[in-house]
């Protein structure tokens, strides 16, 4: 190693440093470089002590010198985020940085570059601040960073930040445009610009490089205007009637999102400069963050405003308002959310082709009463419904879609349609007309709709509840009155017959006791069993419908279960044959066995009760569709049409039923209700004459079940 290299390297290095090491520090020397070891060594270039001005820079002397913060903020760096820290941590970088001397008061602009391996890194700095005003931009880039986010409105703010920029670039007109929904670009401030160019050039941004740069997200660089083809930039070609030259478009992103453009001009041909292009990027990065920061505190506003419009909707349900009178009220909502002059919102009909009912504001009584029936759902209405999707129109006129307006009819411009789903369903369709100013509805209005339909659903769903309840509520109330008459009056009959035999045996009685034949006893027995058989079936209605009945349910042979229940009841059915057929293999099934004894007991005694004399009750068992199926026929009367649907409705009975007087009606309502609770089904074939089939299906016992 020469004398003299060797004499120009500072070092810090730890015991152990190598020769290598050495020699790679020593080979940049020209440049400002530093090598950090995560044993603790240290190597600074002799350049890097020119640049920084000191003698022996370390990690600990360059936290106590210098305040550092990147390029576009003035947020000072924390100790773990400053450059030698990363480097240990293994990090590689590419910072731009601004490093504020303590003790003499100067900046630096550095760039400030990283590379880190296993066990050591290397830290590069270039001073980018070659040119005079490059300080001065930085500051600048840290004004805009901290002034454009906290104004309310951008263009407040804008005017004057650009003129800085302008003369910090030596740029002739400078302009900040901002991205809008549908593609659209705005004009938010511009300086070089006369008032009258820049409203009219507003219309023509999209024909320009400021879109190019948006939708590319490049840098666009245009060294001379009139080298540009027309059409595509007819936008950009207008500068030169002001005598611009070149022009260059610098994309704004921030989150992820593009929401504009820094665009400037020169009267001189040319191309930026690297220092140039590479500040005005840190300028750039500082506007887009404003910008982004503007447009979400309007969101901010608007969400206020929103939410305070769905306050007013919570405060309308608590007053429990009436279903009609809340669509209204949303409607009036909708209108101002929007600030649309005319809405309303149809209610489409059952099958969801056409509107049930039409609510609507902004139309006078005496208006629609002269236009005569209200709308159907054609036209641009009708399509919404064909087509449930939000529907944004300037011109109503325009639009193929529209059938027109009927005599009397206001005249109308723009529209919006959002459908508004409950669920999965389509309830109906908000339709806004005219936005205050003559605008058409701007894509955040569609946006802010379609939210405030969302919630709205919310309401309109709980309104329906609430109208469901009442109803239930009297149906309730109904049935309580229905069940107290039924007790009362199925109920008496037994009682009543018990309550004369016991006063019968006891006028009867002989010195304090009586004797009662067992003919009377087994009179009381069978009175008795009635009530209790009566009062477990009211009780197993009320579980049914409470959802509460339980089940004990075990893997159960079907055709086990069947012929054991046969054998046992057979007797009780009188001169009823009853034959049994088992066609293919029957598989378990998963049930209640008590509850399966009931069901097959309930329809066993209603063939025997409703059929002749000694007329055959055939039980049949086979497989079907992954269970089993078991059929009860019988030879009776059968059941007229209009009464088999309702045959399992609670309390009701048949006419034959009604004149046997035998019970409450309740016993294929519970069979239908235990068949559900497990899982299965049932139905019913009867024609009069011709007898009926009571069709059973309860599913297989799965492998575990059965285990």
């Amino acid at each position: 190693m020469r004398p003299a290299l060797a004499a120009g390297v500072t070092s810090t290095v730890a015991r152990g440093r190598t020769k290598s090491s050495r020699m790679i520090v020593e080979s940049l020397l020209p440049w400002p470089v530093m090598r950090l070891t995560s044993t603790g060594g240290v190597q600074a270039s002799a350049s890097l002590r020119e640049l920084l001005e000191m003698e022996s820079p370390t990690p600990e002397r360059l936290s106590e010198r210098f305040e550092i913060s990147r390029l576009g903020s003035q947020a000072v760096l924390a100790e773990r985020e400053l450059p030698w820290r990363r480097a240990l941590r293994g990090e590689s970088f590419n910072d731009e940085e601004v490093w504020y001397d303590r003790p003499t008061g100067r900046s630096l602009l550095l760039l400030v570059r990283c590379r880190a391996s296993a066990g050591e890194a290397l830290l590069a700095f270039e001073n980018v601040a070659d040119q005079p005003f490059a300080i001065r931009l930085a500051d600048l880039v840290a004004s805009v960073g901290t002034a454009l986010p906290s104004a309310d409105e951008p263009s407040a703010l804008a005017h004057g930040l650009l003129d800085e920029v302008a003369v910090a670039v030596r740029a002739d007109a400078v302009f900040l445009v901002a991205t809008e929904g549908d593609e659209r670009l705005r004009l938010v401030a511009s300086v070089g610009l006369p008032e009258a160019f820049a409203r009219d050039w507003n219309l023509n941004l999209t024909a320009s490089v400021m879109a190019l740069a948006v939708e590319t997200g490049d840098i666009q660089e245009v060294a001379r205007i009139e080298d540009l083809p027309e059409g595509a930039f007819r936008g950009t070609l207008r500068l030169l009637d002001l005598g611009l030259r070149a022009v260059f478009a610098f994309p704004l992103s921030a989150g992820g999102e593009r929401v504009g453009v820094l665009g400037l001009a020169r009267r001189k041909p040319g191309k930026l400069s690297r220092i140039e292009r590479r500040l005005l990027r840190g300028v750039a990065g500082a506007c887009a963050l404003g910008l982004r920061q503007a447009r979400l505190r309007d969101a901010e506003r608007r969400e206020a405003r929103r939410l305070r419009l769905l306050r007013d909707v919570a405060m309308d349900i608590e007053a429990a308002m009436p279903l009609h009178a809340l669509l209204r009220r949303l409607v009036e909502q909708a209108c101002e959310l929007t600030r649309a002059r005319y809405g309303a919102l149809g209610v489409l009909d059952a099958e969801g082709t056409g509107l049930s009912d039409f609510i609507y504001v902004g139309v006078a009584e005496k208006v629609a009463g002269d236009i005569g029936r209200l709308p159907e759902g054609r036209g641009l209405l009708g399509a919404l419904i064909h087509d449930p999707r939000p529907c944004r129109v300037a011109n109503i006129h325009a639009d193929p879609r529209s059938g027109g307006f009927p005599a009397h009819h206001p005249a109308m411009t723009s529209f919006l349609g959002v459908p508004l789903l409950i669920g999965q369903k389509v309830f109906g369709n908000f339709y806004l007309c005219d936005k205050d100013g003559g605008a058409e509805f701007a894509e955040e209005d569609e946006r802010l709709v379609r939210l405030f339909a969302a919630q709205s659903a919310l309401a309109i769903a709980y309104a329906q509840q609430v109208e469901r309840t009442q109803e239930a509520h009297r149906e309730t109330d109904r049935l309580r009155s229905e069940f107290a008459a039924v007790i009362a009056h199925d109920l008496r009959n037994p009682v009543a017959a018990m309550t004369l035999l016991l006063d019968a045996l006891l006028a009867k009685r002989e010195d304090g006791s009586v004797v009662v034949p067992v003919q009377q006893l087994h009179c009381l027995r069978r009175i008795g069993s009635r009530i209790s058989h009566m009062s477990q079936d009211l009780l197993d209605v009320s579980r049914i419908e409470l959802g509460r009945l339980s089940l004990e349910r075990r893997s159960v042979s079907l055709e086990e279960a069947t012929r054991a229940l046969l054998t046992e009841i057979e007797p009780t059915l009188g001169q009823h044959p009853v034959t049994l057929d088992v066609e293919g293999r029957v598989p378990e099934v998963f049930v209640d066995p008590a509850r399966l004894s009931q069901i097959l007991t309930n329809l066993l005694d209603n063939a025997a009760k409703y059929s002749g004399a000694g007329s055959p009750i055939r039980v049949t068992l086979r497989p079907e569709s992954g269970g089993a199926a078991l059929t009860v026929e019988d030879r009776g009367p059968g059941i007229a049409a209009a009464d088999l649907g309702r045959l399992f409705d609670r309390f009701f009975q048949a006419p034959r039923a009604r004149e046997k007087n035998t019970g409450l009606g309740l016993g294929l309502y519970i069979v239908k209700g235990l068949m559900e609770v497990h899982g299965g089904s049932i139905a019913v074939e009867s024609s009069p004459g011709q007898g009926s089939t009571f069709r059973l299906w309860f599913p297989a016992a799965q492998p575990a079940q059965a285990a």
